[in-house]
């Protein structure tokens, strides 16, 4: 039972399943222009080394621990953010800088009967690749798994981010949606069309309100910008947790735009929070200790 495998079906058809996008013309073709020569370098890739380790909450047999176990591996993935303050803060969508928040507490159908699944994902490197190809190292400083975001801050002070210059969105200058209302989705495309930047045009197709709001909209990235025709924020882009059996062949990720005043909130936690340590950088101490 191959869980990595499991976690990447899902994970890319939420990447591509989206509506056709409609052609964008008068007053939004306008806006949609005038927010891509504002706010196109606002979006970057990320390029994240993780190791991701699984176990079984409660008991089970020993066979399925030890299949568990083997499938721990360190993994290189690529995603989007957007940088959303001067000071090199970047949101960006958890399940795509950490893919076990995808399978922690699901339930898989086994031999065995149904189990409940254990993840962990720790992200030992993070390098920005700014829009002119410069890579810059970062930290990842806050989770929030209950919405699907991850905040990731610049190293300012590395010699890399010397005199960079950062071109972030203001989460603030927002607006709440309607069904049907037209949006405009920035992005970056992928290495292979050289990481230019992107511009899709298309309307909110669904609206859920509880337990919380979520926009349905094509979206041409994840962990990417969404506009109003107006020109306001609506929100960031995320990928909805599955409920239930992560076997079932009506389970599949929702990719789904988080209003902007949600992420504005957890974003005033991610300001100040520490980057979290790779436990390798904590091995010295505690060997000190165990010597002493």
């Amino acid at each position: 039972m191959n869980i990595h495998s499991t976690m990447l079906r899902f994970l890319a058809p939420a990447l591509i399943a989206c509506a056709p996008a409609q052609a964008a013309t008068g007053e939004l073709h306008a806006t949609a222009t005038q927010l891509h020569e504002t706010h196109a370098d606002s979006v970057v890739w990320l390029n994240v080394i993780a190791k991701t380790s699984m176990s079984v909450d409660g008991d089970a047999p020993a066979q399925l621990k030890a299949q568990l176990s083997a499938q721990d591996r360190e993994t290189t993935t690529e995603t989007t953010g957007t940088f959303i303050s001067k000071d090199g803060l970047i949101v960006t969508a958890l399940a795509q800088l950490d893919q076990s928040s995808l399978v922690d507490g699901q339930t898989v159908n086994s031999p065995m009967g149904p189990i409940k699944l254990k993840a962990k994902s720790e992200v030992k490197e993070i390098k920005v690749i700014m829009p002119d190809g410069t890579e810059i190292p970062a930290d990842l400083v806050l989770k929030d798994t209950d919405l699907g975001l991850g905040f990731v801050k610049l190293r300012m002070d590395s010699d890399e981010a010397d005199g960079v210059e950062i071109k972030a969105i203001d989460l603030a200058n927002s607006a709440k949606g309607s069904l049907l209302d037209d949006c405009i989705g920035l992005g970056r495309l992928d290495d292979s069309m050289n990481r230019e930047p992107s511009v899709i045009t298309s309307e909110i197709s669904g609206i859920t309100t509880k337990p919380r709001t979520f926009y349905r909209v094509n979206a041409d990235a994840i962990g990417s910008p969404i506009f109003l025709s107006n020109g306001k924020l609506l929100g960031i882009t995320v990928v909805r947790k599955p409920a239930g059996n992560l076997s079932g062949s009506n389970t599949k990720l929702t990719p789904v735009v988080l209003p902007a005043a949600d992420v504005a909130k957890i974003a005033e936690q991610a300001k100040d929070a520490e980057p979290e340590i790779p436990s390798e950088a904590e091995e010295p101490e505690e060997e000190a200790a165990a010597e002493e």
